[in-house]
């Protein structure tokens, strides 16, 4: 069975968070070949950024006013609002909605990824326009408030074992001789992380996927157009919050972490990229039926892992798809004009946020480049 790449910009948070961990206990990067953390990941040497679309920072801006918005230009398919657009835009063209209630009141829906490359920039016009066009941003949570550099720190004391456990304490011998070799082939001495509880070990398992490959959470769109929101004056909104993820994260159980471990039994580095490079490849397209197939994966599950893989589905992205679509329709109940961008994963499938508004009764129609 494939890993599910699920890139939440709390985990990057919490990975980059390890490395302030103390000396006498190992952290994420003091392994024997490579440090690896959240917001160190490889660069590339590629430089595509125009004069008008400044590269992705973590800095954030100081707030300016915003020169005149224009109207958004993108067309929206009249068709169906599963059909994939007719690019004719070159360059990432990630999916796109409009979202329409019966007193006409529109909203924006972008489906993100929370690590990009560099390539990836700049951004397509109608995805710019729509976002000038837009008041507010609202996405899962925002990383450069303040709370979230708070809470970022909060969780190390919760990184580590108090009592004398470690981590093989709560998984199988099976899920750990499957992080062994996993770890291993990265160049990785997984004894130095024992100590970690499984989220935070998991954390450092995720970062693998990135690590030595041109995509980097500090290039996600998420803190490209908070960043740029920042800049203009744009009010920032939370679908959920870093609290609301890292909570999440850390109130898995033993059973769905030793589930996710155990998915790793024969699994290389090599495959890892291969996985994230597609699910790349997917939302740079905007395919969401190829996002869809990244995200949810079951073949070959015994029934016991079936049940635990469907919990986890429930609250990773079943659970949170119902919460965010609520603050659609509140938005659009208000009449705001905002541009929703969340994780694309978010909008597949019959359980997904494009979906839970049709059967709501909203008009939502997928808009082409």
């Amino acid at each position: 069975m494939k890993k599910i790449i699920c890139l939440l910009t709390a985990l990057s948070l919490a990975a980059a968070s390890l490395t302030a961990c103390t000396e006498n206990e190992p952290a994420a990067g003091n392994d024997k070949k490579s440090g690896i953390t959240g917001r160190d990941l490889l660069d590339t040497s590629s430089e595509v950024v125009s004069d008008s679309e400044p590269e992705p920072s973590n800095s954030q801006a100081d707030a300016s006013s915003s020169s005149s918005v224009p109207e958004p230009s993108s067309s929206v398919d009249e068709t169906s609002s599963a059909a994939e657009p007719q690019k004719t835009y070159e360059g990432a063209t990630p999916a796109m909605w409009e979202v329409t209630d019966d007193k006409g009141h529109t909203m924006t829906l972008c489906g993100s990824m929370h690590a990009l490359a560099e390539n990836d920039y700049p951004l397509p016009e109608p995805l710019l326009e729509r976002f000038d066009a837009a008041d507010m941003l609202e996405v899962e949570c925002n990383i450069n408030s303040e709370e979230s550099a708070q809470l970022s720190m909060s969780i190390l004391s919760d990184v580590y074992y108090k009592d004398g456990d470690t981590v093989k304490d709560h998984i199988s011998q099976e899920a750990w001789d499957a992080l062994d070799a996993y770890f291993e082939d990265a160049g990785l001495d997984i004894d130095l992380y024992e100590k970690m509880k499984p989220w935070a070990l998991d954390s450092i398992v995720e970062e693998l996927y990135t690590r030595d490959t041109d995509v980097k959470s500090e290039l996600g769109l998420d803190t490209y157009l908070i960043d740029k929101a920042d800049e203009a004056g744009k009010q920032v909104t939370e679908a959920e919050s870093v609290e609301f993820q890292l909570d999440l994260l850390l109130g898995f159980s033993d059973e769905i972490y030793d589930f996710l471990f155990r998915c790793y039994d024969g699994y290389t580095i090599e495959q890892a990229h291969e996985e994230l490079y597609a699910l790349h490849d997917a939302w740079r397209t905007g395919n969401i039926d190829e996002v869809e197939d990244q995200t949810y994966v079951v073949e070959g599950l015994s029934e016991e892992d079936k049940a635990i893989f469907e919990e986890y589905n429930r609250l990773m992205l079943y659970d949170r798809n119902k919460g965010m679509e609520e603050s659609i329709k509140e938005h659009l109940e208000k009449g705001d004009n905002v541009f929703f961008l969340v994780g694309a994963a978010h909008y597949a499938g019959d359980k997904g946020i494009i979906s839970l508004l049709e059967n709501d009764g909203y008009k939502v129609e997928r808009i082409k480049y």
